[in-house]
């Protein structure tokens, strides 16, 4: 068994320095650079908060986000094991896979870190490489239980169940079954993970997984296991709808990719997919009841808006996060010595495309009284309906923005965008960081701005993929530009 380490010895006693939660009053990169320092001793009270929970208790061997954004208190385990999705013993694949990734990202993050000492980035980086080890091993373990997978829902033991109509749990047999949302995110996880810790075997296990979750994309046998918690925001599978996610999800996976091998496979498959999302889910012209470059989550069979009853559905967070993710490889691809004309006519096309897009739905989505995107809005009534307010969207943005600015820094609506990257930067710090809770973030705001008991996707709070990945890409531009 593994010794239990006494909470004075992972906690501070002092804070890092103070969160002042600067708020920027003009949109000029300069004003923008003074929120730096503060997002930087965000990124390590989170990180120091993650670290901790983890080794509070390493026998779990899993990331422990199990607490109230609201109060800051653990879940509890519930009477009824049967109806349990948020204590110890409900394993959320997404947050595990999300967080391998994270820890990386941070551990690689903090050679950069501006306030940190070099004793403490040290300390950090080794016992994220201690976790990251024992974390990883434990889910490879699952994984090979599992023919290949993770599940959106596992047990502490990586038995995979989802949750039924009633609330109940309902067990699940993942052998044969294509690929779904959470191998996406632990594909990623499990890449980082092994060129962390330098294996080379796992490297390579990692690139066939991702693959064949591209081939499962492709040719559209890939699936969607994420259960839903929120009324408001019901997200099973409706046959002939065919969403953007998995291709958005898959282009971030393909940038991380590409940044960590160098192989050009990445590349190419990731530009398939920019360009079939620009074809399918943007407004170039084709849908007179939209407005130009409109961006609608999900199409038909015959490639329309997919409508229901309450309109053409827009989640303009997702909107921004897939041109955030876009501009990642973008990025890349203008880093390269050469790129192929194929490349060059994308990054020429978007270089005209994207800001339109962004703007568009900023535009559509973002509350300027009260600072926040909402969840969906309606592209024919041009109303929200769905005013609630993710966390999620406001760091995706912040990375767009910063990315865009530093692609294409004579771009068009330059101004409007750089306005965008401030109005989400003073939201953010405004309405969801809880200075109460490791200044982490409240999953979900309301319309007039006050923190609700709603889940986005899960219970746990966000491990530093969101927040913490996000703000970490934002801060490079910005020091960049």
């Amino acid at each position: 068994m593994r010794r239990r380490i006494p909470l004075r010895r992972v906690y501070r006693t002092e804070p890092i320095m103070q969160f002042k939660g600067t708020l920027i009053e003009t949109p000029t990169p300069a004003a923008i650079r003074s929120v730096c320092t503060d997002y930087e001793v965000m990124l390590v009270t989170i990180l120091d908060a993650v670290m901790a929970r983890y080794e509070q208790d390493p026998d779990y061997r899993f990331i422990d986000t199990k607490l109230s954004l609201l109060t800051g208190a653990d879940f509890a385990t519930p009477a009824d094991p049967a109806r349990d999705f948020r204590s110890k013993d409900a394993v959320f694949g997404w947050i595990q896979g999300r967080g391998l990734e994270a820890l990386v990202g941070h551990a690689r993050w903090l050679d950069s870190c501006t306030v940190l000492s070099q004793r403490e980035k040290d300390d950090r980086q080794a016992r994220l490489r201690t976790m990251t080890r024992a974390i990883f091993e434990n889910l490879e373990t699952i994984r090979a239980r599992n023919d290949g997978h993770l599940s959106f829902l596992m047990t502490r033991d990586g038995a995979p169940f989802t949750m039924d109509d009633s609330g109940k749990r309902r067990t699940l047999d993942l052998a044969g079954a294509p690929n779904r949302l959470t191998d996406v995110f632990y594909v990623k996880g499990m890449l980082a993970a092994a060129d962390f810790l330098g294996d080379r075997d796992k490297l390579g296990q990692a690139k066939d997984c991702l693959r064949a979750v591209l081939a499962d994309i492709g040719t559209d046998r890939f699936g969607s296991d994420q259960v839903s918690f929120d009324p408001k925001n019901r997200v099973r599978p409706v046959p002939g709808r065919k969403g953007h996610g998995p291709r958005m999800l898959a282009i971030g996976a393909c940038a991380l990719f590409y940044e960590t091998t160098g192989e050009q496979e990445w590349l190419e498959f990731g530009e398939v997919f920019i360009r079939y999302v620009l074809e399918k889910h943007v407004n170039r012209g084709r849908f007179p009841d939209l407005e130009p470059h409109d961006f609608f989550e999900a199409i038909d069979e015959d490639g329309q808006p997919w409508q229901d009853e309450r309109g053409i559905l827009c989640d303009p967070g997702h909107a921004l996060e897939f041109l955030g993710l876009a501009v990642k490889l973008l990025l890349q691809i203008d880093r390269k010595e050469s790129p192929t004309p194929s490349q060059q006519t994308l990054l020429d096309e978007c270089r005209t495309l994207f800001p339109e897009v962004f703007v568009q739905s900023f535009e559509n989505g973002f509350n300027r009284p009260i600072g926040g995107i909402c969840k969906a809005f309606d592209l024919l009534s041009r109303k929200p309906i769905n005013t609630d307010m993710p966390w999620w969207s406001l760091p995706e943005t912040l990375r767009t923005c910063a990315e865009m600015l530093v692609l294409w820094p004579e771009m068009k609506h330059r101004d409007k965008i750089l306005e965008a990257l401030m109005l989400c930067s003073n939201a953010f710090f405004k309405n969801f960081v809880n200075r109460d809770v490791h200044l982490m973030a409240y999953q979900t705001v309301d319309a007039n701005g006050k923190p609700v008991d709603v889940v986005p996707a899960t219970p746990d709070a966000d491990p530093g993929y969101h927040t913490g990945l996000s703000i970490i890409d934002f801060l490079g531009c910005v020091r960049h530009e």
